[in-house]
């Protein structure tokens, strides 16, 4: 079987990372996932890595948008499939999105379980039409997630459930999130989100 490429636009390593362990989780390799900080980063490492998918941040205070990386990508390669994150995703920017054939658009911060089932949805559907899709995930419908987002080896990691010490008091966490590019968490007792530095296992 030939390789499915995939591109991560993100300028946030733990997004990166956390894109690439659960497409690993799905069944691909991690060798066929390559990841960029910028828009113009991921256009050049096209040329050398043609991607079959594209997961992109909007970049929308860049020179290059997400939207313009999508397009330009899909001049050069008619059958790319592509998905959006975005802080900004407002009502213009879902309806070109969609015009352009988005597969999906998920607004941030979300949870790891939305970004799992938005990508699961995509690939259970992709692998409708692309059989190299469909033959390497024979589990997809049961994703292997543990309930904690995988993000880079020096940051800490939690899931739902879990009991922490934040600011000298035991609370419980309820959901992980990626925040502004960082992992965070919500806490049973506490308003807003709170920074996986700032949290420590009780």
């Amino acid at each position: 079987m030939s390789a499915v490429r995939f591109l991560v636009a993100d300028s946030s390593p733990a997004l990166q990372t956390f894109a690439k362990k659960m497409l690993v989780g799905f069944g691909f390799e991690a060798a066929w996932v390559q990841t960029a900080h910028s828009a113009e980063a991921a256009l050049a490492l096209a040329a050398e890595f043609p991607p079959h998918f594209l997961l992109t941040d909007c970049f929308s205070r860049a020179p290059l948008t997400g939207l313009q990386l999508a397009r330009q990508l899909r001049a050069s390669h008619p059958g790319l499939r592509w998905a959006l994150t975005s802080m900004q995703l407002d009502h213009d920017m879902e309806r070109e999105a969609n015009a352009q054939g988005a597969m999906f658009q998920l607004r941030k911060p979300f949870t790891a379980p939305d970004m799992q089932t938005a990508m699961g949805r995509a690939l259970e559907q992709w692998g409708r039409e692309f059989d190299e899709v469909g033959r390497r995930m024979p589990g997809y419908r049961r994703p292997r997630y543990s309930g904690a987002a995988p993000v880079a080896t020096d940051s800490p990691t939690f899931k739902p459930g879990d009991l922490v010490e934040y600011q000298g008091i035991r609370d419980t966490v309820k959901n992980v999130i990626l925040s502004r590019g960082e992992l965070a968490v919500q806490l049973s007792n506490v308003h807003g989100v709170v920074p996986a530095t700032k949290l420590r296992k009780a």
